[in-house]
């Protein structure tokens, strides 16, 4: 008899995997769960596939809840299918919520006819924690936190898509710090750093969920504000005009920022940018602390 075919040394050999196993019979009771598999679900539940609803969980795609004849064993087991990393967040027994790479197999007899199921679970929680925090770490401004000037672009291409698929406005707002050279140079770049983070911190509690705010460049900062049209958005930069004007700082000079604002026609995000910029332009040569709309 060789090794494989020794039942004791195969469970010993997917006892210190350190993936999730289980196995399955026909009816969906789990005849086996590995230690890994323990830990990742913080337990076990030994229902059949209609109770598979007790296992909470979502797909990570859409954010969707997994119905219970979704889930890959159900599947595997009720129709025949392979599924292979599937990517879920799921809720363990413990009160966890952990996402996980989920995969079953059905098996099969001689006959070809379903027995049960191996399941594997891969935890990629702290992969996906990682990702986040990679892609925090290349989406934002170092300094401010909020969007840098490529996530920038790319933001507001997506929600021009958007504006144009469900004929909904979409405004912009392009604003920066008047005379924010003369206060690095009077004051220092510490100084310049602590006025940039306050009037993020002002502009930042005005603003609606959806909206999105990015660092242009140097003191000048983007608003896309998906949803509004050019008269709701000039409310909205003429709000944030006067409580960055009436911010005191002691020891500082007050604050003022130009703002230009306007509504996506039929540019692409650099025109639709350009077309901000200009206004801005205006605001500052009228004499600052204003909005211009165009």
């Amino acid at each position: 008899m060789s090794l494989f075919d020794r039942l004791d040394w195969l469970q010993k050999a997917i006892d210190i995997l350190p993936v999730g196993v289980w196995l399955m019979d026909r009816e969906g009771r789990i005849e086996y769960g590995n230690p890994a598999g323990q830990r990742i679900w913080g337990g076990a539940r030994y229902v059949g596939p209609e109770q598979f609803g007790q296992y909470k969980g979502w797909w990570v795609d859409s954010g969707t809840p997994i119905a219970a004849h979704e889930w890959a064993a159900a599947r595997a087991i009720s129709q025949g299918e392979t599924s292979i990393d599937e990517e879920v967040e799921i809720e363990c027994f413990d009160g966890q919520r952990k996402v996980v790479l989920n995969s079953a197999m059905p098996v099969r007899d001689e006959h070809g006819a379903i027995l049960g199921a191996i399941v594997v679970n891969v935890d990629i929680t702290e992969r996906k924690r990682l990702e986040e925090h990679l892609r925090q770490i290349a989406d934002r401004d170092p300094l401010t936190r909020v969007l840098n000037r490529r996530s920038l672009y790319e933001t507001l291409a997506s929600e021009i898509q958007r504006a144009r698929r469900y004929r909904s406005p979409l405004s912009v707002i392009m604003f920066d710090i008047d005379h924010f050279k003369r206060i690095n140079d009077n004051y220092g770049h510490a100084v310049g750093d602590r006025m940039l983070l306050g009037t993020v911190e002002t502009v930042r509690g005005e603003l609606r969920a959806g909206d999105q705010l990015a660092r242009y460049g140097g003191d000048e900062f983007v608003i896309i504000a998906p949803g509004t049209d050019r008269e709701q958005t000039s409310a909205l930069a003429e709000r944030l005009r006067n409580l960055i004007a009436g911010v005191q700082v002691p020891a500082l000079p007050p604050v003022t920022c130009s703002f230009g604002v306007c509504q996506a026609d039929e540019e692409d995000a650099d025109g639709l940018i350009a077309r901000a910029d200009r206004l801005m332009y205006e605001a500052k040569q009228s004499g600052r602390n204003r909005v211009v709309t165009g």
